[in-house]
């Protein structure tokens, strides 16, 4: 083949070519063909799916417009922070320790029962409490990665339902304040 004169261009497809993909397509469309051929027909059905009747209702249709709904009862006791008489000695226990000598061991008891209490106000006392003792040295035997450990594990002792609450929240918002506190104290040391 010359490049210099052009015969390399003028080169025409034979027909095999032609041939081959032309047979392609028609087996193709022999395998379309024999796949539907070879599908079960169902002659059972119509093709259409038979619906259960539609029954119109309103979105409160349980009651009517005047009136009222009675209380669940078991509903508003799943809910209630009320706390045993036990649990509550605990906590004052547990507080009057911790005023009277603030160290690692009156430390995570006035957090543990802060948190059994299942109570976020009490429990974000509790660690505002700790760390204003952490802040002005009466706690000092106990470093800032310890108490942020000990912030976030007694944290999942509170309850799914305390945790997300509104108080949940504001208790999240203390917790995130003094993890960013302790964190960078642990990165000046």
């Amino acid at each position: 083949m010359n490049f210099w004169t052009r015969q390399a261009y003028n080169y025409h497809r034979p027909p095999m070519v032609t041939l081959l993909i032309s047979s392609v397509f028609v087996l193709a469309l022999l395998a379309v063909a024999i796949y539907f051929w070879q599908k079960p027909s169902d002659t059972s059905q119509t093709g259409e799916f038979s619906l259960p009747p539609h029954e119109t209702r309103s979105l409160f249709s349980d009651f009517s417009v005047n009136q009222v709904r009675t209380a669940i009862p078991e509903k508003a006791s799943v809910h209630s922070t009320k706390v045993d008489a036990e649990t509550f000695q605990q906590a004052i226990a547990a507080i009057r320790a911790f005023q009277e000598s603030p160290n690692r061991k009156s430390t995570t008891e006035l957090l543990h029962a802060a948190a059994l209490s299942d109570n976020a106000k009490n429990y974000g006392r509790a660690i505002e409490l700790v760390l204003l003792s952490w802040r002005d040295g009466s706690l000092s035997d106990v470093s800032a990665h310890e108490l942020q450990s000990l912030f976030n594990s007694e944290y999942w002792v509170l309850s799914s339902h305390t945790r997300t609450s509104g108080a949940g929240f504001v208790l999240k918002q203390t917790l995130a304040s003094a993890n960013r506190e302790l964190e960078a104290t642990n990165k000046t040391i």
